[in-house]
Parts: C-alpha cells; sequence; structure tokens
C-alpha cells in the first residue's frame, strides 16, 4: 500500500508532475502532517518562490485537524495514483527492472 510518506521514494520529476496535478490548498494540508524529511524532498523539486508561497499558505491555515490531514493525504495519493495509471508518473520499479530506450 503506497502511504503519502512513500513520496519519499518518488523521483524529483514526477514529483513536478504531481505538483502541476494537485490543488494547492490541499497539498498545504496534506503537508501539515508531512515528516520535515518529505517536506523537504517536495520543497526541492519546486522553485524557491513556489516554496515560499505554499509555507506561507500552510501558515495561514493554522492549527489543522488530523482527519483533515489524512483526507489531504488521501486525496494526494489518488492524484499521484492516477498519473500513475496515466503513464505520466512511475512510483516504483523492480530492483532488477531497466527501461529500455
Amino acid at each position: 500500500m503506497f502511504t503519502f510518506e512513500d513520496l519519499l521514494g518518488v523521483t524529483d520529476v514526477a514529483i513536478r508532475e504531481w505538483l502541476g496535478a494537485m490543488d494547492k490548498k490541499t497539498l498545504a494540508v496534506a503537508l501539515k502532517g508531512a515528516s520535515l524529511d518529505l517536506k523537504n524532498h517536495i520543497f526541492k523539486a519546486m522553485s524557491s518562490r513556489a516554496v515560499d508561497m505554499l509555507k506561507e499558505d500552510m501558515e495561514a491555515l493554522g492549527p489543522v485537524r488530523g482527519r483533515e490531514v489524512a483526507q489531504a493525504q488521501q486525496e494526494a495519493i489518488t492524484v499521484i495514483r492516477k498519473l500513475e495509471a496515466e503513464g505520466r508518473v512511475v512510483l516504483k520499479t523492480e530492483e532488477d527492472d531497466e527501461y529500455v530506450v
């Protein structure tokens, strides 16, 4: 089962694709409950201006209920799974699996 924290293993290219498909408010709520490592992983795939704006949005939200965070994280997983189904991102590959170009 893919969890929100599993985004740590997703490439920067896939994170950028996912960020483009995400609702910004949902992203801000989802990140409120994320680990610092995951936040940094996502932030490094963004421009510094976009990171600053997202951090401002997160601060402006104030306290958020845990169930709202869990719901936002589930929506984020749904978005990245949809992108995977469309072939726009790759979430995981088998260790011995190689891409053929």
